[in-house]
């Protein structure tokens, strides 16, 4: 979460304030009940700008914005791409393990602070027309509301990456190219079932995460890899089922046998935690498992959404299964 010391505040909404000459388009927010995907025009606004709704409320936003914030790397950029923009400044994640996937779309990017602590000065000076983040920053909702108009995007954990995707496309007004990417994904996931679904009938895969030297599990369909294993008809172990609330749920060691399968996934998405399973692997009953013996173990780094991640990964999931079916 956002953590904007209290001293600072005042003298933070002053520059903010100040700026607000300098920005395109100003945001025309008032408090409604959140709902998502709905968009209605703005009939009475002076700019030429629409209303749209989002998790916070409602904004008026530029109908073609030239000068995106996204303060979201991993939730945001992907999807923005995949719509043929590019952001003029984003906020990247410091601790979580780098993934060449999207760097391309970013090379010359500025990076604005941390995604739970964006710099707010820098994005001002960015002169943004529109700022896209999450429901989760909320705290900085009001700051960064007076500095252009701002959409917060509801958990896309929740909404899935495509209905993400089709979100931002309606209000951005790039409708037209959704149907072209996930009709690339669909082409993709079918040529996966070609080859492994035959295959693959017989066999069981589970994912796990290790943190803090401690595994855990989430709920299915939460996470991006889950949707996509999902869509190409991989058959996850009952252990899955077990897990009934979403967010992290905590594995004792002594249940991983009950997550023993034919391939087991494990998520590596911050730094630390490839020290975390070397030492999760040294307990004696890591080696018990069958599918440590029979080296199925496959760590995983994917904590980005968007179709252009999803793509990478079925890619990856194929290179992968046809060394072992």
């Amino acid at each position: 979460m956002i953590a904007i010391r209290k001293a600072s505040l005042s003298w933070m909404k002053s520059l903010i304030l100040m700026a607000l000459s300098l920005v395109l388009v100003t945001a025309c927010h008032r408090s409604v009940p959140p709902q998502s995907n709905m968009l209605s025009a703005s009939k009475n606004s002076v700019e030429a700008c629409r209303t749209v709704l989002h998790a916070l409320g409602e904004a008026c936003i530029p109908s073609a914005p030239q000068r995106i914030v996204i303060l979201d790397e991993f939730f945001l950029l992907d999807n923005l791409s995949t719509l043929g923009l590019k952001p003029v400044g984003y906020t990247p994640c410091l601790v979580c393990m780098s993934s060449d996937v999207l760097s391309e779309y970013i090379a010359d990017v500025p990076a604005l602070g941390d995604m739970e602590a964006p710099a707010l000065e820098k994005i001002v000076s960015l002169k943004p027309d529109l700022i896209l983040g999450l429901e989760w920053q909320e705290k900085s909702y009001p700051l960064l509301s007076e500095i252009a108009p701002t959409v917060m995007i509801s958990d896309p954990d929740t909404n899935g990456f495509k209905r993400t995707l089709e979100y931002l496309a309606e209000i951005l007004g790039k409708s037209s190219q959704v149907q072209q990417s996930l009709a690339e994904y669909d082409k993709k996931v079918e040529e996966f079932r070609q080859q492994f679904a035959e295959k693959m009938r017989d066999k069981e895969i589970s994912i796990i995460g290790v943190d803090d030297s401690a595994f855990y599990a989430e709920k299915l369909g939460n996470r991006i890899y889950n949707q996509v294993m999902a869509d190409l008809g991989i058959q996850f172990s009952s252990a899955h089922e077990s897990i009934k609330t979403n967010g992290y749920t905590p594995l004792s060691i002594e249940a991983l046998p009950d997550w023993d399968a034919d391939f087991l996934f494990v998520l590596q998405n911050y730094e630390r935690h490839a020290e975390d399973l070397a030492s999760m692997m040294k307990h004696p009953i890591w080696s018990t498992l069958s599918v440590v013996q029979n080296g199925k173990v496959h760590p995983i780094v994917l904590d980005v959404w968007g179709p252009i991640t999803a793509n990478h990964f079925i890619d990856d999931l194929y290179q992968y299964f046809i060394t072992f079916l």
